[in-house]
């Protein structure tokens, strides 16, 4: 139900020392429907750094994280870690409340029935409840060139809070938008490879292919997509985002045929990271 977008950028100049990070996120999504918005704020500090092209901008950083939706809204700690710049690591905790009413929780016997139609003719059967969740998101990303590759997975392990009055095994969840089991394990893989059409240290734009799997290990329930994303950053002011456009087709999905409408996704992402002291004004020699 709710939009998952997973962008590679442009990287913006490593803080030399301390700072304080920000990025926030806005996106909405149909086939499945849903809004979200997802905020970080961390305090940085460098790890190693040398003119080795894969030790430029690590980093490690610790702080907080808020998600908002119609259906929910989850906040919780978070640890982040680049010991290379090819890869990075998001350690986090959430507590997660679910609001009643039909947009979020709903009860399941199976794992089919879950599209928007589907969900909104039986509304009346949702219901709210709370959440712990920890998850654990690597990611990988190569540029040689052009060309940008990343593969990212994310494993969360979810406790769901029962209510007295419900027995069905299964609940839909609209983060992941899958059926799953009130203690479950849900993994994802998104990969993709884009073109770098622009220069860097300037206006960006990436074009090219996305794909995405995202299972959970108890209830088994399964959706695979993949389609063409594009991300463009017109300016390179801090208040200019970057803009994201993705369009799916289904190939593995319980509720929907091969090649049914896509998931289309659009979304728009701010990044700051602002140093926690002022670099030194040089001295002049007399």
């Amino acid at each position: 139900m709710l939009l998952s977008l997973s962008v590679l950028t442009h990287a913006a100049l490593a803080a030399d020392g301390p700072s304080l990070y920000f990025r926030q996120t806005i996106g909405a999504a149909v086939y499945s429907t849903g809004a979200l918005s997802a905020t970080r704020l961390e305090l940085r500090t460098p790890l190693h750094r040398s003119d080795s092209v894969v030790f430029k901008a690590t980093y490690a950083g610790a702080g907080v994280g808020l998600q908002v939706s119609p259906a929910f809204v989850g906040v919780g700690p978070r640890i982040s870690i680049a010991p290379i710049d090819v890869f990075d690591l998001n350690l986090s905790a959430a507590r997660m409340l679910y609001f009643d009413g039909g947009l979020g929780l709903m009860t399941f016997d199976e794992t089919s029935g879950r599209t928007g139609d589907q969900r909104n003719a039986r509304s009346d059967d949702g219901f709210g409840s709370g959440a712990w969740v920890a998850t654990a998101e690597p990611t990988l990303k190569l540029k040689l060139g052009p060309l940008v590759a990343f593969g990212a997975w994310a494993v969360d392990l979810v406790h769901l809070e029962r209510p007295a009055d419900i027995v069905a095994p299964y609940t839909y969840e609209p983060l992941r938008g899958l059926v799953i089991a009130f203690d479950d394990v849900l993994v994802e893989q998104q990969v993709g490879l884009l073109y770098d059409a622009l220069p860097e240290d300037g206006p960006s734009l990436r074009v090219g292919l996305i794909g995405r799997d995202r299972f959970a290990v108890v209830s088994g329930d399964r959706t695979t997509s993949a389609g063409l994303m594009v991300a463009a950053r017109p300016g390179i002011k801090p208040a200019v985002p970057t803009l994201v456009a993705m369009a799916q087709l289904f190939f593995t999905d319980p509720d929907r045929e091969v090649l049914s409408p896509p998931n289309i996704a659009i979304g728009a992402r701010w990044e700051i990271d602002a140093p926690l002291t002022r670099s030194p004004i040089p001295e002049l020699s007399p």
